[in-house]
């Protein structure tokens, strides 16, 4: 298991953990094609991202 610290939060994460949650998986989804910080971002704060998108954002997930 290979730690790394998230650029958000500075917590420790396994940057190879399954993501289940759909809000984590939104979350990398942006994380991919917007902000180009993919495994570099625990999965709470991928979590915050994609719930923040989903409630506010119509454009992401056309």
């Amino acid at each position: 298991m290979k730690q790394q610290q998230c650029i958000l939060c500075n917590h420790l994460f396994d940057p190879d953990q399954p993501l289940t949650e759909p809000a984590e998986i939104a979350g990398m989804h942006l994380a991919r094609q917007e902000y180009g910080d993919a495994g570099k971002v625990c999965p709470v704060c991928l979590a915050g991202r994609g719930r923040l998108a989903m409630m506010y954002r119509s454009d992401c997930f056309d």
